[in-house]
């Protein structure tokens, strides 16, 4: 009796078909950067990096329970997030290159979630998500001296969090990794820091809380 008491909250909420939620969190993004063939010392770029740039997102969540176990999560999201490059230069000078992008996020997520443990249950994810970057058309952005990137990007995702289920709502932390699978290097050959790359790939981590029920 006293374990089925524990379990209520999970017993109310684990039998909805559909449910839908708020999602909430911290993003960290770089790229991973692909040197041109032709890269030369003399071409006065010694080497380049990235430095992970914070963000946050807000999203909507719609989660559809094919199975005690298993469940198909759309969660339409607005992302604020910049991305770095630092390129060291053979004078010994460093220099930024700085991207900001507002990112229009569409996700597809596969969830299989854990047997509960009282009113608490474990999860891994994985899925795709294609990314619009509404701040394509920036003015800065189109300036001969900035790094161009491509406005659309579609991204693997995957991670793990758990599930924690109250009265009336399901709190669920999660910490999510995901990896371009599009190179978005623009164009703008011109540049000296575009022009030693040859491909430019998205990357990023996200910490999210979900508020579902």
């Amino acid at each position: 009796m006293s374990s089925l008491k524990a379990q209520v909250n999970y017993f109310e909420l684990s039998n909805k078909l559909m449910y839908f939620g708020i999602s909430m969190g911290f993003t960290g993004g770089d790229y991973k950067l692909i040197p041109a063939p032709t890269i030369a010392r003399k071409d006065s770029v010694y080497s380049f990096k990235t430095i992970v740039q914070p963000g946050f997102n807000l999203g909507i969540i719609g989660n559809l329970q094919v199975h005690k176990y298993f469940d198909i999560r759309l969660i339409p999201s607005l992302v604020f997030t910049d991305r770095r490059i630092q390129y060291q230069m053979n004078d010994g000078t460093k220099l930024n290159k700085q991207v900001q992008h507002i990112y229009i996020s569409l996700p597809l997520e596969f969830r299989y979630k854990s047997k509960p443990i009282k009113d608490f249950r474990l999860f891994v994810m994985t899925g795709l998500r294609y990314d619009f970057d509404l701040n394509s058309n920036n003015k800065k952005r189109g300036q001969a001296s900035e790094i161009k990137v491509k406005p659309h990007d579609l991204c693997f995702e995957y991670g793990i969090g758990f599930q924690y289920y109250f009265t009336y709502f399901i709190i669920s932390p999660e910490f999510k990794m995901s990896h371009g699978l599009l190179d978005i290097k623009g164009s703008n050959e011109p540049l000296l820091q575009q022009r030693v790359l040859d491909k430019i790939f998205s990357r990023a981590f996200t910490i999210t809380i979900n508020f579902e029920g």
